[in-house]
């Protein structure tokens, strides 16, 4: 009897133990937290530059070509007559029996009058003067001139191209004569129309690619300018560089420009109906001018050379010195909405007739905000624009929006910011892959839209990158990539590098994919399951266009986890890496995961009007069986077992005692 009440006893403790035990596994908090990719990693940076000389425009040491342009514009046969005197410095590494000129013109749109460079002769300077030889390819605008001697590295030629333009007419692209004198508006243009130097670098040899309809196909290297022209009396000029006189003679007026510094081009317009209004930007020395017709008073008169002020003086202060002392903007006919020249920019006259929703001014302010920036970021820091196109339009897009951002910051630019609705349906409306890091000669090939890329996919990434990194590094990265290629030629492996020097880390991760995958990340939500036992939630999201991308993507994006009765569980922010596992601990049974694409989330969407992706169904593993409402399981099974084990007891005694 007393072996049995004893294991009884122990059968009690036993059972006893194993409830209390029960209870305390079904009430603790195991969590377990996902470690997130570092991307920190960590880099040789470079030291930064000494910037002073050259924002003093101190260039002792560095050696520039030398070119003297003069030309004489008809206005009758809209033709210029000009001469260009070459002293030719070889900067690069090889020797050169020819160098090769751009011959643009003859490669644009017109409506009935090609336009066509003639090349009369080229000679020596010296006296008695010789012919050269020379080869001229009109099919793809292009000239070779061959030397007498070899050029070695580090040393110069000199040589003079006479040449005749005609102007193309009509009013659809770079150059052109167009309007007329009956209706006061009549302006000639003469830009990328004289023999322009090809550029030499280590990728391509000699850049000899022909004028390209698509983007901007201008590539060239620093050279001091030194530009004559003669107009006729009473025309209104403006040009590249610094008015240092001015002579009339026999009905004609003769000009001469000079930059004072290296630019990488020179262009000119003129008319008889300019209107011409001016200002000094205090402390910074720069004298800007607009040239507009009189039918555009209504639009241009103080509104333009109050936005070329305020643009200029903005990106003065944040990027690095102008460095030259004047800069105009100058109304034109084109099918552009501007175009950009070194110290002097175009904008179309159609402002005047824009119809778009947000009206002429904002459409002016743009193309005014735009094209200033890219003295900046075209002039002073070069690129090629047929193989790197998208890296400058993109910089200055994301600049010009920056632009409205502090002066309209009532215009909501960045929130959410250009683009990001076409950016998302891109591929739903071509069809095809929108890699960025594409020359336009590629996009052509592969049917890529390069205005998409460059306008605003290529900005759009950019202003990812500064809500990523932060505005204040952002910035100073920008400025560091400009202030470090100052008067040369970069490329995006040369804007990644100055954005690492600024934030002290590598961002490899970043730039490959943003950059260089065909396609943005499209997630699914793969796998959810609750462990009731653990009240922990494992989520699965896999971008199911990484087998197409070279690069995995990186990003944060909102989740967000909702109950049956759609109370909100769970709301984070959370970074991932491709496909990623996350492990969250949730008291409450959740039922559905929304991933929140609002904001700066960039995906490939699936069809219009998506705004996120979700799962109805949660898979339940482990749950425990529901309690009973008002009383506590544990304590209901401990009195149950003990009444049993009371009734066992007595029973136990009646049997014993029978």
């Amino acid at each position: 009897m007393k072996f049995m009440q004893k294991k009884l006893a122990g059968l009690i403790i036993i059972t006893l133990s194993a409830i209390i035990s029960l209870d305390i596994f079904l009430s603790s908090n195991n969590i377990q937290t996902t470690t997130l990719k570092d991307r920190n990693d960590s880099i040789d940076l470079p030291i930064l530059s000494d910037y002073s000389q050259f924002s003093e425009g101190n260039f002792t040491g560095y050696e520039f070509s030398k070119y003297n342009l003069s030309v004489y514009l008809d206005e009758d046969t809209s033709t210029v007559a000009g001469n260009l005197t070459v002293d030719y410095y070889n900067d690069d590494p090889i020797n050169f029996t020819q160098i090769p000129f751009h011959i643009y013109v003859s490669g644009m749109e017109y409506d009935q009058r090609p336009g066509y460079i003639e090349i009369l002769n080229v000679t020596t300077l010296e006296d008695p003067r010789e012919e050269l030889d020379y080869d001229f390819f009109s099919n793809i605008q292009l000239m070779w001139v061959n030397l007498t001697e070899i050029l070695e590295p580090g040393n110069r030629t000199s040589f003079m191209i006479s040449f005749n333009t005609t102007l193309p007419d009509g009013g659809i692209d770079r150059a052109n004569e167009h309007g007329l004198d009956s209706n006061s508006a009549r302006i000639f243009k003469f830009a990328n129309c004289y023999p322009q130097p090809c550029v030499y670098d280590e990728f391509d040899g000699w850049n000899i690619d022909p004028y390209i309809l698509t983007g901007d196909p201008f590539y060239f290297d620093m050279v001091y300018y030194d530009l004559i022209i003669n107009v006729p009396e009473n025309m209104t000029v403006a040009a590249t560089g610094e008015l240092l006189d001015s002579v009339t003679i026999g009905g004609r007026t003769i000009h001469h420009y000079n930059p004072h510094l290296p630019v990488r081009e020179v262009t000119f317009s003129a008319s008889r109906y300019f209107i011409v209004e001016t200002y000094t930007i205090p402390d910074l020395n720069i004298k800007v001018s607009t040239y507009f017709l009189n039918k555009s008073s209504w639009l241009w008169h103080d509104f333009a050379l109050n936005v070329t002020v305020d643009s200029a003086s903005l990106y003065y202060i944040t990027f690095g010195n102008y460095c030259y002392s004047t800069f105009n903007v100058v109304q034109e006919y084109t099918q552009h909405g501007g175009m950009e020249y070194p110290l002097q920019v175009y904008a179309t006259e159609s402002a005047d007739s824009y119809t778009g929703s947000y009206g002429p001014y904002w459409y002016l302010e743009t193309i005014i905000a735009h094209e200033t920036a890219h003295q900046w970021f075209y002039n002073l820091l070069g690129v090629d624009e047929v193989d790197w196109g998208f890296l400058d339009e993109g910089i200055v897009c994301w600049v010009t929006d920056w632009y409205k951002d502090v002066f309209h910051p009532d215009w909501y630019i960045f929130e959410p910011y250009w683009g990001l609705d076409r950016l998302r349906h891109y591929s739903l409306v071509s069809g095809l892959p929108n890699k960025i890091n594409q020359s336009v000669p590629d996009c052509a090939i592969s049917g890529t839209d390069y205005y998409y890329l460059g306008y605003t996919k290529a900005n759009t990434i950019l202003e990812k990158l500064r809500t990523t990194i932060g505005h204040e590094d952002f910035i100073e990265g920008l400025s560091y990539f400009f202030q470090d290629y100052y008067f040369e030629i970069a490329d995006i492996t040369d804007l990644q590098i100055a954005f690492e020097t600024v934030v002290g880390y590598s961002l490899d991760w970043f730039f490959f994919p943003w950059f260089d995958n065909p396609y943005l990340p499209k997630y699914d939500i793969t796998n959810a399951i609750y462990d009731g036992t653990s009240k922990i939630i494992n989520i699965t999201i896999t971008d199911i266009n990484e087998i197409v991308n070279p690069y995995p993507y990186s990003q944060q994006v909102p989740i967000e986890i909702y109950s049956t009765g759609s109370s909100l569980l769970f709301s984070d922010i959370e970074w991932i890496n491709s496909t990623t596992t996350l492990t969250i601990q949730l008291e409450t049974t959740p039922q559905r995961v929304l991933l929140d694409y609002s904001d700066f989330v960039l995906v490939q969407f699936a069809d219009y009007g998506l705004d996120y992706i979700e799962t109805t169904e949660i898979t339940l593993i482990n749950m425990p069986k529901p309690k009973i409402s008002g009383y506590n399981i544990s304590i209901i099974l401990l009195t149950l077992g003990i009444l049993g084990l009371i009734i066992l007891i007595k029973k136990f005694d009646l049997t014993q005692n029978e």
